[in-house]
């Protein structure tokens, strides 16, 4: 069932990652969701189902399981050679969910980060715990860190064996507008550059929604920066209805109900110097 915020929570959004005197709000009782996978892709020794836990509340909205991360999950279980024996970064991966089904369908290693929040960092590891094979858990190939996005990049980069990821997951994200800059220095310094020959390079996955269709441009301008700053290939892959996860949000319905995923991925070198 839909439920609702209202257009001053939605207006907050902006200066997501400022802390103001009061950042520790009072905590409701924390939630549970189970995403339930399609039978028909589901991996013999993963569960069936997936459950995310959720903090009652939080200022930087990691408290639900956004129509985004859903949408990639199914996307990336239906498609497990994105992953498999790759090495997979989340960033502000909230629940985590997009990460425990890369986790499940054969990736190499699995760094899951979000804002370095004690809450938001905790509940991602009792994620981790409560849905990834113990085995994978116990021989390292599942990390959960605190990362602001842009900053102490090399520490993040450490966690990977090469320094740098072969997939990065940007699940609904881009609505921060004023922190597009660090996502995008995060995701140049983080992603996997291609050989000499073109083979091998990494990709970036971005899904989301227009939340506030009245800014939807500014949303897209992450795309824009993407290819015109960083000279990355932006190539779009879903457009899928889902309906609205607010009923009481202003704007148009559909607009506010569709997901978006684009692939963004570094051009052969031959490209770049041409």
């Amino acid at each position: 069932m839909a439920s609702s915020r209202n257009s001053e929570d939605m207006d907050n959004d902006f200066g997501l990652f400022q802390e103001p005197e009061d950042y520790y709000p009072p905590k409701p009782d924390d939630k549970v969701e189970v995403f339930e996978r399609n039978p028909e892709w589901v991996t013999a020794g993963t569960p069936s189902k997936i459950t995310v836990n959720l903090l009652g509340a939080h200022p930087l909205w990691g408290h639900y399981l956004w129509n985004a991360a859903k949408v990639f999950a199914n996307y990336l279980d239906e498609r497990k050679h994105i992953v498999q024996g790759r090495s997979v970064l989340e960033l502000g991966a909230a629940g985590a969910l997009p990460s425990l089904v890369s986790a499940c369908n054969g990736a190499s290693r699995v760094v899951i980060t979000d804002y370095p929040d004690h809450d938001l960092v905790e509940n991602i590891r009792r994620n981790v715990k409560a849905n990834v094979p113990a085995d994978r858990i116990a021989g390292g190939l599942v990390a959960v860190e605190g990362f602001k996005w842009g900053h102490d990049i090399e520490r993040i980069a450490e966690l990977s064996d090469s320094g740098t990821f072969d997939v990065l997951i940007l699940s609904d994200l881009v609505f921060n507008h004023s922190e597009h800059l660090g996502l995008l220095r995060s995701v140049d310094r983080l992603m996997t550059k291609p050989r000499a020959d073109g083979s091998g390079g990494g990709e970036a996955f971005v899904f989301f929604t227009h939340h506030r269709p009245w800014l939807a441009d500014k949303d897209m301008d992450f795309l824009t920066r993407a290819h015109d700053e960083l000279g990355l290939t932006v190539t779009r892959l879903v457009e899928d209805y889902t309906g609205a996860m607010f009923d009481s949000d202003p704007g148009d319905e559909r607009v506010r109900g569709t997901v978006h995923g684009f692939c963004l991925s570094f051009p052969p070198p031959s490209s770049q110097s041409s």
